[in-house]
Protein backbone atom coordinates (compact mmCIF):
# COMPACT_ATOMS: atom_id res chain seq x y z
CA UNK A 1 0.00 0.00 0.00
CA UNK A 2 0.97 3.40 -0.76
CA UNK A 3 1.97 5.87 1.95
CA UNK A 4 1.47 9.36 1.40
CA UNK A 5 4.84 11.13 1.83
CA UNK A 6 4.59 14.60 3.85
CA UNK A 7 6.39 17.73 3.12
CA UNK A 8 8.81 18.97 5.49
CA UNK A 9 8.06 22.67 5.26
CA UNK A 10 4.31 24.01 5.01
CA UNK A 11 4.00 27.59 3.95
CA UNK A 12 0.69 29.23 4.29
CA UNK A 13 -0.55 32.61 1.96
CA UNK A 14 -4.06 34.22 2.92
CA UNK A 15 -4.64 36.31 0.18
CA UNK A 16 -7.32 38.60 -0.87
CA UNK A 17 -7.48 40.60 -3.66
CA UNK A 18 -3.58 40.05 -4.07
CA UNK A 19 -3.71 39.38 -7.60
CA UNK A 20 -1.22 41.66 -8.75
CA UNK A 21 1.66 40.40 -6.13
CA UNK A 22 0.28 36.66 -5.87
CA UNK A 23 2.30 35.59 -8.76
CA UNK A 24 5.74 37.13 -7.43
CA UNK A 25 5.11 36.02 -4.07
CA UNK A 26 4.43 31.95 -5.58
CA UNK A 27 7.18 32.21 -7.52
CA UNK A 28 9.72 32.83 -4.56
CA UNK A 29 8.28 29.95 -3.04
CA UNK A 30 8.67 28.10 -5.78
CA UNK A 31 12.36 29.23 -6.45
CA UNK A 32 13.83 28.45 -2.95
CA UNK A 33 16.64 25.55 -3.29
CA UNK A 34 14.86 23.65 -0.66
CA UNK A 35 12.44 21.59 -1.95
CA UNK A 36 10.93 19.67 0.19
CA UNK A 37 7.29 21.86 0.71
CA UNK A 38 3.92 22.47 0.21
CA UNK A 39 2.73 25.94 -0.36
CA UNK A 40 -0.92 26.05 0.93
CA UNK A 41 -2.87 29.25 -0.47
CA UNK A 42 -6.17 30.48 1.25
CA UNK A 43 -8.31 32.65 -1.35
CA UNK A 44 -10.67 34.35 0.59
CA UNK A 45 -12.98 35.05 -1.86
CA UNK A 46 -11.16 37.67 -3.79
CA UNK A 47 -12.83 39.50 -6.64
CA UNK A 48 -10.09 39.54 -8.81
CA UNK A 49 -8.47 37.02 -10.50
CA UNK A 50 -6.44 35.67 -7.67
CA UNK A 51 -8.84 32.20 -8.75
CA UNK A 52 -7.92 31.75 -12.34
CA UNK A 53 -4.20 32.31 -11.87
CA UNK A 54 -3.78 30.05 -8.79
CA UNK A 55 -5.28 27.11 -10.57
CA UNK A 56 -2.88 27.65 -12.85
CA UNK A 57 -0.05 27.31 -10.55
CA UNK A 58 -1.64 23.94 -8.88
CA UNK A 59 -2.20 22.55 -12.95
CA UNK A 60 1.71 23.43 -13.49
CA UNK A 61 3.32 22.32 -9.67
CA UNK A 62 1.91 19.90 -7.24
CA UNK A 63 3.46 21.34 -4.31
CA UNK A 64 0.65 24.21 -4.33
CA UNK A 65 -2.70 23.34 -2.90
CA UNK A 66 -5.28 26.03 -3.03
CA UNK A 67 -8.50 26.76 -1.70
CA UNK A 68 -11.42 29.22 -2.18
CA UNK A 69 -13.21 30.55 0.95
CA UNK A 70 -16.82 30.61 -0.43
CA UNK A 71 -17.47 33.63 2.04
CA UNK A 72 -15.07 36.10 2.78
CA UNK A 73 -13.27 35.03 6.03
CA UNK A 74 -11.55 37.25 8.68
CA UNK A 75 -7.98 37.92 7.71
CA UNK A 76 -7.09 36.18 11.21
CA UNK A 77 -9.57 33.44 10.30
CA UNK A 78 -7.46 33.00 7.21
CA UNK A 79 -4.20 32.84 8.47
CA UNK A 80 -5.82 30.16 10.38
CA UNK A 81 -7.28 28.46 8.35
CA UNK A 82 -3.93 28.14 5.90
CA UNK A 83 -2.65 27.02 9.52
CA UNK A 84 -4.82 24.48 10.33
CA UNK A 85 -4.20 23.06 6.49
CA UNK A 86 -0.50 22.00 6.57
CA UNK A 87 1.44 19.27 7.14
CA UNK A 88 4.82 19.59 7.69
CA UNK A 89 6.87 19.68 11.22
CA UNK A 90 7.70 23.12 10.23
CA UNK A 91 5.57 26.00 9.24
CA UNK A 92 5.62 29.80 8.28
CA UNK A 93 3.26 32.12 7.14
CA UNK A 94 3.84 34.04 4.05
CA UNK A 95 1.87 37.48 3.28
CA UNK A 96 0.75 37.72 -0.38
CA UNK A 97 2.76 40.87 -1.25
CA UNK A 98 5.47 39.96 0.38
CA UNK A 99 8.59 37.54 -1.41
CA UNK A 100 11.22 35.17 0.22
CA UNK A 101 14.76 34.75 -1.40
CA UNK A 102 15.75 31.53 -2.42
CA UNK A 103 18.27 30.30 0.17
CA UNK A 104 15.49 31.01 3.07
CA UNK A 105 13.65 28.07 3.76
CA UNK A 106 17.39 25.68 3.27
CA UNK A 107 18.76 28.31 6.02
CA UNK A 108 15.76 28.25 8.37
CA UNK A 109 15.04 24.39 8.05
CA UNK A 110 19.29 23.96 8.93
CA UNK A 111 18.50 25.80 12.79
CA UNK A 112 15.69 23.72 13.42
CA UNK A 113 16.84 20.60 12.45
CA UNK A 114 20.36 21.12 14.51
CA UNK A 115 18.60 23.38 17.24
CA UNK A 116 16.11 21.45 19.10
CA UNK A 117 15.39 24.64 21.74
CA UNK A 118 14.85 27.01 18.69
CA UNK A 119 10.86 27.10 18.16
CA UNK A 120 11.70 30.04 15.41
CA UNK A 121 14.23 30.73 12.58
CA UNK A 122 13.06 34.20 11.26
CA UNK A 123 15.61 35.60 8.55
CA UNK A 124 16.28 39.48 8.16
CA UNK A 125 13.67 41.06 6.39
CA UNK A 126 13.82 44.08 4.04
CA UNK A 127 10.50 46.53 4.77
CA UNK A 128 9.25 48.40 1.28
CA UNK A 129 7.67 51.70 1.52
CA UNK A 130 4.47 52.34 -0.72
CA UNK A 131 6.96 55.29 -2.35
CA UNK A 132 9.76 52.40 -2.86
CA UNK A 133 12.35 53.07 -0.15
CA UNK A 134 13.79 50.49 1.54
CA UNK A 135 15.31 49.87 4.78
CA UNK A 136 15.81 46.88 7.39
CA UNK A 137 13.07 45.48 9.75
CA UNK A 138 14.05 45.58 13.52
CA UNK A 139 11.86 43.40 14.82
CA UNK A 140 13.70 40.24 13.65
CA UNK A 141 16.25 40.52 16.45
CA UNK A 142 17.24 37.07 18.28
CA UNK A 143 15.76 35.63 21.56
CA UNK A 144 18.27 33.81 23.04
CA UNK A 145 17.66 33.75 27.03
CA UNK A 146 15.78 32.14 29.49
CA UNK A 147 11.67 32.52 28.45
CA UNK A 148 11.31 35.54 30.98
CA UNK A 149 14.31 37.35 29.59
CA UNK A 150 13.10 36.83 26.26
CA UNK A 151 9.79 37.88 26.48
CA UNK A 152 11.30 41.48 27.67
CA UNK A 153 13.67 42.04 25.33
CA UNK A 154 10.87 41.19 23.12
CA UNK A 155 8.50 43.75 24.31
CA UNK A 156 11.05 46.34 24.78
CA UNK A 157 9.89 46.87 21.08
CA UNK A 158 8.31 44.34 19.16
CA UNK A 159 8.09 46.90 15.78
CA UNK A 160 7.50 45.45 12.99
CA UNK A 161 6.91 41.85 14.28
CA UNK A 162 8.31 40.31 11.13
CA UNK A 163 9.25 37.26 13.55
CA UNK A 164 5.52 36.33 12.86
CA UNK A 165 6.98 35.20 9.18
CA UNK A 166 9.58 33.32 10.53
CA UNK A 167 9.47 29.67 10.13
CA UNK A 168 8.13 27.96 13.12
CA UNK A 169 7.61 24.22 15.10
CA UNK A 170 4.05 23.75 13.63
CA UNK A 171 3.41 21.66 17.04
CA UNK A 172 4.15 24.81 18.81
CA UNK A 173 2.56 27.66 16.82
CA UNK A 174 -1.07 25.38 15.75
CA UNK A 175 -2.77 25.81 18.80
CA UNK A 176 -1.69 29.91 19.63
CA UNK A 177 -3.85 31.62 16.95
CA UNK A 178 -5.87 34.09 18.48
CA UNK A 179 -9.72 33.11 18.81
CA UNK A 180 -10.99 36.20 17.76
CA UNK A 181 -9.09 39.41 16.13
CA UNK A 182 -7.74 42.41 18.75
CA UNK A 183 -5.11 44.95 18.05
CA UNK A 184 -1.53 43.33 18.35
CA UNK A 185 -2.87 39.82 18.37
CA UNK A 186 0.25 39.19 16.02
CA UNK A 187 2.54 40.05 18.69
CA UNK A 188 0.81 37.80 21.35
CA UNK A 189 1.10 35.39 19.10
CA UNK A 190 4.48 35.64 18.67
CA UNK A 191 5.18 36.34 22.61
CA UNK A 192 3.31 33.50 23.28
CA UNK A 193 5.95 31.09 21.40
CA UNK A 194 8.67 32.39 23.71
CA UNK A 195 7.01 29.50 26.56
CA UNK A 196 8.54 26.69 24.36
CA UNK A 197 11.88 27.80 22.94
CA UNK A 198 13.88 30.40 21.63
CA UNK A 199 14.07 32.83 18.47
CA UNK A 200 17.17 32.86 16.04
CA UNK A 201 17.97 35.40 13.42
CA UNK A 202 19.21 34.36 10.68
CA UNK A 203 22.58 36.13 9.50
CA UNK A 204 20.70 37.57 6.08
CA UNK A 205 17.96 39.27 4.40
CA UNK A 206 15.89 36.57 2.83
CA UNK A 207 12.13 37.76 3.43
CA UNK A 208 10.86 41.00 1.59
CA UNK A 209 7.91 42.99 3.16
CA UNK A 210 5.90 45.91 1.63
CA UNK A 211 4.08 47.86 4.28
CA UNK A 212 1.48 50.44 4.47
CA UNK A 213 0.32 53.39 5.89
CA UNK A 214 1.07 53.69 9.86
CA UNK A 215 -2.16 55.52 10.67
CA UNK A 216 -3.85 52.30 9.39
CA UNK A 217 -3.12 50.76 12.32
CA UNK A 218 -4.66 53.37 14.92
CA UNK A 219 -7.77 52.72 13.09
CA UNK A 220 -7.65 49.25 13.82
CA UNK A 221 -7.37 50.64 17.20
CA UNK A 222 -10.92 52.02 16.65
CA UNK A 223 -12.34 49.25 14.39
CA UNK A 224 -11.18 46.18 17.11
CA UNK A 225 -11.62 47.81 20.54
CA UNK A 226 -13.57 46.26 22.76
CA UNK A 227 -14.79 48.83 24.45
CA UNK A 228 -13.63 52.00 26.61
CA UNK A 229 -10.43 50.76 27.72
CA UNK A 230 -9.51 49.33 24.49
CA UNK A 231 -9.50 52.79 22.80
CA UNK A 232 -7.46 54.14 25.30
CA UNK A 233 -5.05 51.60 26.31
CA UNK A 234 -4.57 49.96 23.13
CA UNK A 235 -2.76 46.88 24.11
CA UNK A 236 -4.96 45.79 26.84
CA UNK A 237 -6.47 43.20 25.31
CA UNK A 238 -2.75 42.14 24.05
CA UNK A 239 -1.78 42.12 27.63
CA UNK A 240 -5.07 40.34 28.69
CA UNK A 241 -3.81 37.67 26.35
CA UNK A 242 -0.24 37.29 27.50
CA UNK A 243 -0.87 37.33 31.01
CA UNK A 244 -4.55 35.00 30.65
CA UNK A 245 -5.01 32.30 27.49
CA UNK A 246 -0.95 32.37 27.05
CA UNK A 247 -0.23 32.35 31.06
CA UNK A 248 3.35 33.41 30.16
CA UNK A 249 5.99 34.89 33.17
CA UNK A 250 5.09 37.06 35.96
CA UNK A 251 8.07 37.79 36.47
CA UNK A 252 8.44 42.13 37.60
CA UNK A 253 10.47 42.78 34.65
CA UNK A 254 8.23 41.34 32.37
CA UNK A 255 5.06 42.84 34.38
CA UNK A 256 7.28 46.21 33.67
CA UNK A 257 7.97 45.85 30.37
CA UNK A 258 4.22 45.34 29.50
CA UNK A 259 3.62 48.33 31.66
CA UNK A 260 5.85 50.41 29.77
CA UNK A 261 4.71 49.35 26.27
CA UNK A 262 1.24 49.85 27.29
CA UNK A 263 2.24 53.58 28.13
CA UNK A 264 3.98 54.07 24.85
CA UNK A 265 1.20 52.56 22.71
CA UNK A 266 -1.11 54.66 24.73
CA UNK A 267 0.55 57.98 24.05
CA UNK A 268 1.08 56.89 20.73
CA UNK A 269 -2.63 56.17 19.82
CA UNK A 270 -3.37 59.25 21.59
CA UNK A 271 -1.00 61.75 19.57
CA UNK A 272 -2.84 60.47 16.53
CA UNK A 273 -6.85 60.53 18.20
CA UNK A 274 -6.34 63.34 21.01
CA UNK A 275 -3.55 65.48 19.84
CA UNK A 276 -3.36 68.19 22.41
CA UNK A 277 -3.84 65.33 25.00
CA UNK A 278 -0.83 63.22 23.01
CA UNK A 279 1.44 66.02 23.00
CA UNK A 280 1.40 67.42 26.67
CA UNK A 281 0.98 62.93 27.99
CA UNK A 282 4.24 62.93 25.88
CA UNK A 283 6.22 65.37 27.24
CA UNK A 284 5.26 64.52 30.71
CA UNK A 285 6.17 60.74 30.04
CA UNK A 286 9.37 61.75 28.84
CA UNK A 287 10.15 64.12 31.70
CA UNK A 288 9.27 60.34 33.78
CA UNK A 289 11.50 58.67 31.95
CA UNK A 290 14.62 61.32 32.07
CA UNK A 291 13.84 60.86 35.68
CA UNK A 292 13.77 56.45 35.35
CA UNK A 293 16.66 56.21 33.75
CA UNK A 294 18.44 58.64 36.19
CA UNK A 295 17.73 56.48 39.05
CA UNK A 296 18.85 53.85 37.42
CA UNK A 297 22.29 55.15 36.07
CA UNK A 298 22.55 56.13 39.69
CA UNK A 299 21.72 52.69 41.22
CA UNK A 300 24.21 50.98 39.05
CA UNK A 301 26.99 53.37 39.72
CA UNK A 302 26.41 52.88 43.23
CA UNK A 303 26.41 48.91 42.71
CA UNK A 304 29.62 49.25 41.55
CA UNK A 305 30.82 51.13 44.27
CA UNK A 306 30.25 49.03 46.84
CA UNK A 307 31.43 45.77 44.73
CA UNK A 308 34.49 48.22 44.34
Amino acid sequence: MNREVMPRVSVGVPTFNCADTLPRTIESVLGQTFADFELIVSDNASEDSTEELCRRYTVSDRRIRYSRQPTTLSALENFRFVLEQARAPYFMWLAADDYLLPPMLDRAVEVLDARPEVVCAVPRTELVAADGTRHAARGTFPLLDDPAQNLCRFLVDPSDNSRLFGLYRRDVICHLVPSHTYYAADWAMAAATLRYGKHVELPEVLLVREVGDPVKYYRTVDELAGGPLDRVFPLAPFTRAVLGRFAVSRRPGVLYALLRINVIHHLQYSQYRYPRYGRIACRVSAGVERLVSGVERLVTRTGRMLKG
